[in-house]
């Protein structure tokens, strides 16, 4: 893989609290059997529901990318509790803004620059329940040889919608073997280039549907109006006990970056990339 200036541009984990030693990860390989990898929570994170959870995802995202957004919110709905529903007149003013629509997510992609990110996912929380959520994918990136191809666009999309449940990565060293899951950090997403071996992480993996159901198996007193099976868009959103003064955007623990000047050095440009109030990038 190569950037923009030339240089090998590898995935890279990145937290709030990161260290130059943390940034140089793609240094290190650490062999994880497939069998010990599981999914975890992100600090427990998830939509309250009562009963069956019906998440619209307003469709902003172009022609290119709507058959790999389709294809990821329908793998995704195979989880036990949790059913995807596109709602394409859920529109924002524009993909560039891709401001948040209370109750549910919003996917948009556009060219937003040389930022250091394939994929942005923000959420926000009231009373600790997930109640809105934003994807973006940036197609200055994906306009590249490099990226564009299905298998950047499956897995980029398919791992940010997992973020939008509550999902946190299953594995953060790129070189690692490919878990068979699209929420695993990897140089080889097909697995087909012999650089993660033959497993690809295209798609949720059954570790990911172990942990969604785990996460997802009790129910809460109350859930959004705008989640509930029979929904329709002019119905308006009840906020059923949640108070939307309380919510909060939540910064996500870890990210997904594309570095553009290869390894950790870049860490502290990067980081003044600051991203949009309340907000944190994923990949």
């Amino acid at each position: 893989m190569t950037s923009p200036n030339g240089v090998a541009a590898p995935l890279q984990r990145r937290t709030r609290r990161a260290s130059l030693a943390a940034l140089l990860l793609g240094a290190a390989t650490i062999a994880v059997p497939a069998s010990a990898v599981t999914t975890p929570s992100w600090n427990g994170y998830k939509w309250a529901r009562t009963g069956q959870l019906n998440i619209r995802v307003g469709d902003n995202v172009s022609r290119i990318w709507d058959p790999y957004l389709d294809k990821a919110m329908d793998q995704w709905s195979a989880a036990r509790n949790i059913n995807f529903v596109s709602a394409k007149g859920l529109r924002v003013a524009t993909p560039l803004s891709c401001n948040p629509v209370y109750g549910g997510i919003q996917a948009c992609s556009a060219n937003y620059g040389a930022t250091g990110w394939l994929g942005y996912t923000n959420i926000w929380t009231s009373r600790g329940f997930i109640v809105q959520a934003t994807v973006r994918l940036n197609d200055y990136y994906f306009a590249q040889p490099t990226y564009n191809n299905s298998a950047w666009r499956s897995m980029a999309v398919c791992h940010e919608l997992g973020h939008t449940l509550g999902l946190d990565h299953n594995n953060a060293v790129r070189t690692d073997a490919n878990t068979g899951s699209c929420m695993d950090y990897s140089n080889d997403p097909s697995g087909k280039n012999g650089k993660n071996v033959t497993r690809s992480n295209l798609a949720p993996g059954s570790v990911d549907f172990t942990a969604l159901n785990g996460i997802y198996a009790r129910t809460n007193p109350t859930q959004l109006a705008s989640t509930k099976p029979g929904f329709r868009a002019g119905d308006g959103y009840a906020l059923e006990g949640f108070q939307v003064h309380f919510m909060a955007a939540v910064p996500e623990p870890q990210s997904w970056a594309l570095l553009i000047g290869g390894f950790g050095l870049v860490g502290s440009a990067m980081r003044r990339q600051r991203p949009p109030q309340g907000s944190v990038a994923t990949a």
